[in-house]
């Protein structure tokens, strides 16, 4: 066997160990100051206008079949008999491989203003599409088991749906936001061939950001971000510096994998459009190549000319 071939097959292997060890069900992103809305029910109407917003996901750019992600929302402020709240809907798709997730989910969220700022108290509940290939490249030798007698795994295409919930709370004012959100509540269940089932296993998020007035006109706004399925964790910091509440630029870090760049800028007509680039850390990163994501919001009955804003220079999406 030559050299380059068995440097191939470790860094097969190595990626394969990695991303086991550390890969979670739901989908990661980057800009998640800008996308509450994709995982927390109770920012729904948290801006108190109705918002229109979406993020694209395009990771791991050198791998075939790598991850890709959509998600669409729209919210706004919904008050029954007297009650602040807000409603949304959300829908996500996101692809790996062979393997596709549509979740379509309604949120919910109470509102009550308190001394430190207001506070949301959120529900999600919906569908989620399961759709798994049957084209599976194994090898044709006695070594490997082929999909015709693993009975295990799918002969044909597979679909199913399932009920799915979840929670979470937001806490906003004037400078600050923490929110903390479970999805999968409901733990949907699949079968695969005759033998073969997966869970979709809890995860739980935590957010919380801060904003800086370093003059009239610049602001440094730090943020932090945890994902967990309770068997492994995801943590990231990040800092943007913003001019004029208008445009901004920063950097974040993604814990032992990846130097995240961002930038964006936020129109007077209600049009928010965000872009960051992942640059993944060490040699694994050369070969899995690195991801892009964009963010966008439109805010619907603004005054012409100015940007309604809730909350001075904290943003939300």
């Amino acid at each position: 066997m030559c050299v380059a071939m068995k440097t191939g097959i470790l860094i097969v292997i190595f990626l394969a160990i990695n991303l086991i060890v550390k890969a979670q069900q739901d989908p990661q992103f980057s800009q998640n100051m800008f996308n509450h809305m994709t995982v927390n029910p109770a920012f729904a109407g948290q801006q108190g206008r109705w918002v229109v917003s979406g993020i694209y996901r395009n990771q791991w750019q050198s791998m075939p079949d790598a991850p890709e992600t959509y998600a669409l929302n729209v919210d706004g402020p919904l008050k029954i008999k007297g009650i602040d709240g807000g409603c949304g809907l959300n829908i996500m798709s996101d692809k790996l491989g062979m393997q596709t997730r549509l979740h379509l989910m309604l949120d919910y969220s109470y509102k009550r203003t308190l001394s430190l700022g207001i506070l949301s108290v959120g529900l999600k509940f919906g569908i989620v599409n399961e759709k798994l290939g049957s084209e599976y490249d194994i090898p044709n030798d006695e070594n490997h088991t082929q999909p015709g007698d693993d009975p295990a795994i799918n002969q044909e295409d597979l679909s199913r749906i399932k009920f799915d919930a979840g929670a979470g709370v937001f806490l906003s004012g004037k400078r600050y936001y923490a929110g903390v959100a479970v999805s999968h509540l409901t733990r949907p269940k699949f079968t695969v061939g005759q033998t073969g089932e997966f869970f979709l296993a809890p995860h739980m998020y935590f957010t919380g950001g801060y904003t800086i007035h370093m003059t009239p006109v610049w602001d440094i706004q730090p943020s932090a971000y945890v994902m967990t399925d309770f068997a492994s964790a995801q943590y990231s910091i990040h800092t943007n510096v913003v001019f004029k509440e208008m445009y901004w630029g920063g950097v974040a870090y993604r814990y032992e994998e990846a130097v995240i760049f961002t930038g964006g800028l936020e129109l007077k007509n209600g049009i928010m459009v965000g872009y960051s680039y992942d640059w993944n850390r060490g040699d694994v990163g050369r070969y899995i190549g690195g991801s892009h994501e964009v963010t966008f919001s439109y805010s619907f009955g603004l005054k012409a000319g100015k940007r309604q804003k809730i909350y001075k220079s904290v943003r939300f999406l």
